[in-house]
């Protein structure tokens, strides 16, 4: 009997210790630069791809759609563009893939690496102005959580972030209107 209540503690401990899986959250994404951002009085349309949604029985992951939202707030916080908008009809189109999203199975530190593919085309000559793939980490720590699933939300918010700050600041030293 003494055992049976000590697997279901342990059950119970590491339930409590792993959490459940959350999709990471675009305000936690949004990219505050470090410095300062050429200002282009033009829009510009994001378009994510390769994004996953999170599921009840696997990790954190990050959708297209929140890193779209993470991107497009980024930009309008940056001044980057005068506007970012999620549909078509901008004068530049920002097209971002995420390629790569590797995180740990299980760990104290929850390290996460994010790896985009970005292409800002020039709408009105149709033409692309600047391609880049960009491979950003994070690492999350107990310190941050005890939930083996927090740190590993957290890991991917903070790659997220890193990495749309270090396209801000490559688009901005475009020669952009």
């Amino acid at each position: 009997m003494r055992s049976l209540s000590a697997l279901f503690v342990g059950l119970a401990l590491v339930g409590f210790v792993s959490g459940c899986a959350v999709s990471s959250q675009p305000k936690a994404m949004v990219a505050v630069p470090t410095e300062e951002v050429h200002h282009s009085k033009e829009t510009v349309s994001v378009v994510v791809t390769g994004g996953k949604e999170t599921s009840s029985t696997g990790g954190s992951q990050i959708s297209s759609k929140d890193f779209a939202e993470a991107l497009r707030d980024s930009i309008e916080r940056s001044g980057l563009f005068s506007k970012a908008m999620d549909t078509e009809g901008g004068t530049y189109k920002l097209g971002a893939y995420i390629g790569e999203l590797a995180q740990p199975v299980l760990g104290f530190d929850m390290t996460v690496t994010l790896e985009v593919g970005y292409t800002l085309t020039d709408t009105r000559p149709q033409r692309a102005v600047w391609k880049k793939s960009i491979r950003s980490t994070y690492t999350a720590t107990t310190k941050d959580s005890i939930i083996g699933m927090t740190r590993l939300q957290m890991a991917n918010e903070g790659a997220a972030r890193k990495n749309i700050e270090e396209a801000i600041a490559a688009i901005s030293k475009l020669d952009l209107e």
